[in-house]
């Protein structure tokens, strides 16, 4: 639904709305202004009565009967718009105001059929309000008053009403358009908002400009909040996806790098051996580094597979109580006879309780991983050591590895973690094990360094204390 769209729904409801209290409110005014009007006009003829009353009591002296006094009344009270009719206790007529040309003369009105309020009838003469008074000794007045002009009256009213109506509700249709335009506007500018940061995260960004803040506190600045938070969200997620990517990228490219040279030897010597011509022996040694060579593939496919579940954030580790010396003399005992085809000795420092809660297949792997590192890329013994160290406020156990070999330069410590990374061209390996370990170590919240030691090179795997 467009801006505008939205705005004319609001202003049809307001409209709406605004017409329908307009149109009640006009009928309870039409009805009281109406009321009003009646009481007014029926207060004609009460005065009539009044002044009936009034009159007779002055000149009641100056005639011998009170019928005499009645008619004389009668007589002198001349109304253009009203007639007088005086009636006797018995109901029978006694006088009747006389008649004004062009004008209603009501004669017909009897007091039998007429109650002590202002009552509406329709006589001969036409439609007229009329009440019926006591005068004196038992007289009866009965008067009539023409109701043409209440009726003009009212009939103006309605008129003001019911025209003035419609231009209300068009001045207040306009109004309600402009007011829903000023309502809109926050939600319009959001709406724009919403649009530019669509139209960036088409065009590769990963930050996105927030709706100003509003300071007015109120349903909008809520709604504004929310939007700005959700850009934050979003800028947050889509740079974590697309670093997610890049990585994903990377290691395709990588790993398609690294495949390369295995497949390319198991294919060489695969077109050799089915050559033929080469006796049993030859065959035998061709075999043979083809089943060395897969093993080698199988191990790097292994670790790409858990590089691929790094990047793609899925590595999780399981989580139970295990100590990390305990592992390391796991580890010892399994990597003993590569230590003595190198004619090399493990040696126990500082060897103390390092519990962790973590996934004691990873936390093994990591282990070697350094344990075969010294083994493989330095010389003299490998020494391990391991305790519990409190930084930070927070108790840390920790494990560390070190040889007595070259060492690492300092500009290379933070390269050796890289993937696929060697120091020397003519190193064994894919480059992938530290890589794996340190993935392995912030999998379970901790940290895999090298340590700044001389002579050699002191790994430090430090995890959180279980």
């Amino acid at each position: 639904m467009t801006p505008l769209a939205l705005r004319a729904r609001l202003a049809l409801v307001f409209a709406s709305s605004f017409a329908l209290l307009l149109v009640l409110g006009a009928v309870g005014l039409y009805f009281q202004l109406a009321g009003a009007y009646e009481r007014d006009f029926d207060h004609g003829l009460e005065d009539g009565a009044s002044a009936a009353r009034s009159l007779l009591a002055i000149d009641r002296a100056e005639y011998p009967t009170r019928e005499a006094a009645v008619a004389h009344v009668v007589g002198e009270l001349i109304y253009g718009d009203r007639t007088i009719a005086a009636f006797s206790p018995t109901g029978s007529a006694l006088a009747i105001s006389r008649r004004i040309p062009d004008h209603p003369y009501f004669d017909d009105v009897r007091p039998t059929t007429l109650l002590e309020v202002p009552t509406t009838l329709t006589l001969r003469a036409g439609e007229a309000r009329v009440l019926r008074a006591p005068l004196t000794d038992g007289i009866e007045l009965v008067l009539a008053l023409d109701t043409s002009p209440l009726q003009h009256r009212l009939a103006r009213l309605r008129l003001a009403l019911f025209t003035g109506l419609p231009l209300i509700l068009v001045v207040g249709g306009v109004f309600g358009a402009w007011a829903s335009g000023l309502v809109l506007r926050p939600v319009v500018e959001m709406a724009r908002a919403a649009e530019r940061v669509g139209q960036e995260v088409a065009e590769g960004a990963t930050a996105f400009t927030p709706v100003p803040p509003r300071a007015s506190g109120d349903e909008l600045a809520v709604l504004t909040d929310a939007m700005n938070l959700l850009i934050v969200r979003l800028s947050a997620a889509l740079a974590r996806e697309r670093s997610v990517a890049e990585r994903q990228r990377r290691f395709l490219a990588d790993a398609a790098h690294e495949l390369r040279t295995p497949v390319a030897i198991l294919r060489s010597e695969a077109e050799v051996t089915l050559k033929g011509g080469g006796s049993e022996s030859e065959y035998r040694e061709s075999l043979g580094r083809i089943a060395a060579e897969s093993e080698d593939l199988g191990r790097l496919v292994n670790d790409l597979l858990l590089m691929a579940r790094n990047d793609s954030e899925a590595l999780t580790p399981s989580r139970q109580r295990v100590y990390l010396d305990d592992l390391a003399h796991l580890v010892v005992s399994r990597a003993s006879k590569l230590a003595q085809a190198a004619g090399r000795d493990f040696r126990w420092d500082d060897f103390e309780a390092a519990p962790v809660m973590g996934d004691p297949a990873l936390l093994e792997r990591a282990i070697m991983v350094l344990v075969h590192n010294a083994l493989v890329h330095a010389t003299g013994p490998v020494v391990l050591s391991s305790g519990v160290k409190r930084e930070g406020g927070r108790d840390w156990s920790w494990l560390s590895v070190r040889d007595f070999g070259a060492g690492i330069p300092a500009a290379e410590r933070e390269r050796v973690f890289e993937r696929f990374s060697r120091l020397h061209r003519e190193s064994a390996g894919a480059g992938l094990g530290l890589p794996i370990a340190r993935a392995i170590a912030e999998a379970h919240g901790g940290t895999l360094t090298l340590a700044d030691v001389t002579p050699g090179a002191e790994f430090l795997l430090r995890l959180e204390k279980a």
